[in-house]
């Protein structure tokens, strides 16, 4: 295999005569690094009605929410992604603010 040098510079890429141009990734985070700590409340979301005869998409979301029967809760950081999860499947769960 051919390693790659620090110092090298990256040729252009040309694919079928045409410049394209490589797209910048966003910096991984560091080992350890909790993707959402800059979320300070947190939500306890509970199932209040049963996902039977829901769409398969809202059945896997309230799977990801962590949430199995009815009357079980979880409680999450309160943040965009879990706020978009909770608007898909609002007709079911139950939210509360947890200080």
């Amino acid at each position: 295999m051919a390693t790659k040098k620090k110092n090298e510079v990256k040729q252009p890429l040309y694919i079928n005569g045409r410049y394209v141009v490589e797209k910048q990734l966003p910096a991984k985070p560091q080992k350890g690094a909790l993707p959402y700590e800059a979320a300070q409340g947190k939500v306890k979301v509970t199932l209040v009605r049963s996902t039977a005869g829901c769409l398969a998409e809202q059945q896997a979301t309230v799977a990801a929410l962590g949430l199995t029967k009815i009357r079980t809760s979880n409680v999450l950081p309160d943040n965009a992604a879990t706020r978009g999860m909770i608007f898909k499947v609002k007709h079911l769960v139950a939210v509360e603010e947890v200080k």
